[in-house]
């Protein structure tokens, strides 16, 4: 039955008038890693597994990214950047900073360039980006997030994360060195799948009835000239 029918049966029975409620479309997010650069600097390889993001589609035209810091020592995210492709120059619009933040996290917007971006291949500069407002006090320390939110199409920015037409990079300070001390730094770029190659070409069946009448009538061919001579 019908949520209508039974409300229309419960208010001639009870007199009273049941109002429909509607309910909010639930949000989707979803999950990303980050990545070593390929010939970059190796002193925060071993922390690129604690270093992920996330959005979530706000089911109002906008997306909200969160970085998070799951590392551990003094590791902490002091710059974010991303790089949209010409091909979709308008997949991100209007970025608000320190939406949601969590722990004592600010960041200021900052397209200053990302430390060994010029070993990533495809990144086109930083369109958006943000650094912390003041050092280590401010930057992602381990168990924070910073969140920051786009105008976009959640589809469309899924899909070009996918591809690798929007890419997003961190750099990260306050690493260990050697073991000692906590003065190194490394930049990361987020995973993504490389897409497959176009599948082989499989010739059509008309294209294999074809062959095969041409590979027939050859055989014929050869047969009357046997018969002949």
């Amino acid at each position: 039955m019908k949520l209508a029918s039974i409300a229309t049966a419960l208010a001639a029975v009870t007199g009273i008038t049941i109002a429909a409620i509607a309910m909010p479309a639930s949000a989707t997010t979803t999950n990303f890693g980050f990545g070593n650069i390929e010939s970059g600097d190796t002193v925060g390889d071993a922390f690129a597994s604690g270093l992920s993001f996330n959005f979530t589609n706000n089911n109002d035209g906008t997306v909200l990214f969160k970085f998070l810091n799951n590392t551990s020592g003094q590791n902490a995210i002091k710059q974010f950047a991303f790089s949209v492709d010409p091909t979709v120059s308008g997949l991100l619009s209007g970025m608000q900073l320190n939406v949601g933040n969590v722990g004592n996290v600010n960041f200021a917007a900052n397209t200053q360039n990302l430390s060994q971006s010029n070993k990533i291949s495809g990144w086109d500069g930083t369109t958006f980006g943000g650094g912390t407002t003041g050092g280590n006090n401010k930057s992602v320390q381990v168990g924070e997030q910073l969140g920051v939110k786009f105008t976009g199409v959640y589809d469309n920015i899924l899909a070009a994360l996918n591809n690798g037409s929007l890419k997003v990079g961190l750099h990260v300070g306050s690493l260990p060195i050697n073991g000692t001390g906590d003065g190194g730094s490394d930049s990361y770029v987020n995973l993504y799948t490389p897409p497959a190659p176009p599948p082989a070409r499989v010739p059509e069946p008309a294209s294999l009835v074809g062959l095969g009448l041409v590979a027939s009538g050859m055989v014929m061919v050869r047969r009357r000239r046997t018969f002949a001579n």
